[in-house]
């Protein structure tokens, strides 16, 4: 059976593939905008691609530091920090599809 830590970095590696593919699609077919602002000044600097993993960077930066801080374990943290922003880039896949659909505001 895969560790956490395994599972997380899985959740991590397929939460930015579909956040970098659907925001891809909703930027070149659509009116759409990047939502954050950070997201979109790191876009306009640095590319699609590099100004999305550079937002993941940022996004573990905000949910490790304070669990380190709290005393979390190095692999306790990683294990957080992975799937904290996988799972976020999925919720925000989710949505970017649902916009390119329609079916969001």
């Amino acid at each position: 059976m895969p560790s956490r830590l395994a599972l997380a970095v899985g959740l991590l590696l397929v939460g930015i593939a579909a956040d970098v593919g659907t925001t891809y699609v909703a930027l070149t077919g659509s009116e759409y905008v990047e939502g954050s602002p950070v997201g979109r000044l790191f876009i306009s600097r640095f590319g699609l691609l590099g100004g999305m993993l550079l937002t993941k960077v940022v996004g573990m930066a905000v949910i490790g530091v304070p669990v380190a801080v709290a005393g979390g374990t190095r692999r306790f943290v990683a294990t957080l920090m992975c799937a904290g922003v996988g799972a976020l880039s999925l919720a925000v896949a989710a949505r970017n599809l649902l916009f390119v659909a329609g079916l969001w505001p």
